[in-house]
């Protein structure tokens, strides 16, 4: 049973759902008008004077919760206080008008102060979240829309991740509903198996370009152009620094001065772009078949990390949103995929040579051809006792590749990067970034041992000298090597 003090429009409402819902409920009050209009099944009513009513003589033993809905404060401490000495293990339910009065509720035995005018608030911000979003949506329609007989070119970001990848599906699923021809492209690599798994399986249409010049090329073939997952034309992605996009989608954290485009919805508190690219398709009304569903589903999952990084409640909702669509089959064979020769030798080669200096580590991987082998080996080293933030760096071509990951909620990590290796070279998150940075002469360099020397040295400085550790002292902690010594005897 819940017993309910009051009778104004918030208390018969709530009497009202409770009894349509099967729940015993009394409606204690002195309007006896008010109380008339809740003859309903389920619903009792006794007219009382609070300040008189005898709680101890009520049969309390089935009783649930108490809720207190008197218009006046003091009403409703007088209500805790006495209902705190007769029943003391029943739960207290009642509402404030400010923090101050909850406070004291709270003080005096309430179990919840419900503060009206937050409900208010966040219900009206929330509103203006949806007005928000559907401005948005709105606004990305009409350029796609303006989108002639050419189409669309939809870039992602260098080495796209699942995240991306699934973003730019999603994208290209919104321009078929406006009948806009659409096409995917990107820059470096799909290297990690997953990535690769996930486009094989999706058997997606997705170009790789090996230059600017071949971006240019495909932008003067069409209409719009739209940037996935990178906000800034040659930064982590393969478009020329000057070409603006009509469309920008991004969630990384970005100078917002340097960003320029038709569209730009860039949204860092969110943990995956394949949220905001889900927000997008559900106010459309565009249900993602079950391959788009899975990819979007994993996106969220891979850039959140299991729902433990960068999570918010917009990400929890696009997922739960998403899994009833997910074909189960198709997700465990894009998760599960046999680790490369590549991947394995990266991340001995990283255990190897790490150096650790208080709780930060560094790890030179040397020569690289797969990118996407970076953070597998960076989320492993962190699992190192002590350590609370890694990166992981080697060689590819004629760049250096970054991977850089961190628990410590003191650090930055993307403008910690940046802070090391300039704006343009590197980006991402407070606890997930990435950066790339060209070798320039150094790439052509006939001595490999040398390059090798130079790079490490160049690198360890810069980043433990932005971290503002003193790289004087060396360490050698071992406990990492122990542990796959005993794996391997």
């Amino acid at each position: 049973m819940f017993i309910i003090f009051g009778s104004d429009a918030i208390s018969c409402a709530l009497a009202r759902n409770l009894g349509r819902a099967g729940e015993e409920t009394m409606v204690i009050d002195n309007d006896e008008t008010v109380l008339a209009s809740l003859k309903e099944s389920n619903i009792r009513i006794i007219t009382a004077d609070i300040n008189t009513f005898n709680i101890g003589a009520m049969p309390t033993k089935e009783v649930i919760a108490f809720v207190l809905l008197q218009r006046n404060f003091k009403d409703n401490l007088a209500l805790v206080k006495v209902i705190k000495k007769a029943c003391p293990d029943k739960f207290i339910l009642t509402r404030a008008n400010d923090e101050k009065e909850a406070f004291e509720l709270l003080e005096n035995g309430a179990d919840r102060a419900i503060q009206s005018v937050e409900i208010i608030t966040n219900a009206l911000q929330g509103e203006l979240e949806t007005a928000k979003l559907k401005k948005s949506v709105l606004c990305l329609a009409n350029v796609i829309r303006a989108a002639g007989t050419r189409g669309l070119a939809i870039f992602l970001q260098d080495n796209p991740d699942p995240d991306a990848i699934a973003s730019g599906l999603a994208l290209k699923r919104i321009a078929e509903k406006f009948d806009v021809r659409s096409w995917i492209y990107y820059g470096g690599n799909i290297g990690r198996q997953q990535n690769k798994t996930l486009v094989n399986l999706l058997e997606m249409d997705i170009v790789r370009l090996n230059t600017s010049d071949k971006a240019l090329e495909v932008i003067n073939t069409v209409d719009k152009i739209a940037l996935i997952e990178a906000s800034i034309p040659s930064k982590n992605n393969i478009l020329p620094a000057n070409v603006v996009p009509n469309i920008i989608i991004d969630h990384h954290q970005t100078d917002f001065n340097l960003v320029k485009g038709e569209f730009v919805e860039i949204l860092p508190k969110i943990g995956a772009n394949s949220t905001i690219m889900t927000r997008f398709l559900r106010h459309l009304d565009i249900v993602p078949d079950s391959p788009l569903a899975t990819a979007l589903r994993y996106g969220i999952r891979v850039d959140t990390c299991g729902f433990t990084r960068n999570t918010t409640t917009e990400d929890l909702d696009a997922a739960a949103y998403l899994s009833p669509l997910v074909d189960v089959g198709l997700l465990n064979q894009i998760e599960n995929p046999p680790m490369s020769a590549e991947t394995i030798d990266i991340i001995g080669r990283a255990i190897r040579n790490r150096e650790v200096k208080g709780s930060y580590l560094i790890s030179f991987v040397e020569f690289i051809t797969d990118r996407d082998a970076l953070p597998q080996a960076a989320e492993l080293m962190l699992q190192m006792e002590g350590v609370y933030t890694v990166l992981v760096f080697g060689i590819d071509k004629d760049k250096i590749q970054l991977s850089a990951r961190s628990v410590d909620s003191r650090i930055n990590l993307a403008l910690l990067l940046q802070k090391a290796f300039g704006f343009m070279n590197a980006g991402g998150h407070a606890n997930m970034a990435a950066g790339s940075i060209d070798l320039g002469i150094f790439g052509d360099a006939n001595d490999k041992k040398s390059l090798l020397k130079i790079t490490f040295d160049a690198v360890r400085k810069k980043f433990f000298s932005a971290a503002g550790v003193d790289i004087e002292k060396r360490e050698t902690p071992d406990e990492l090597e122990l542990m796959v010594n005993s794996i391997r005897n």
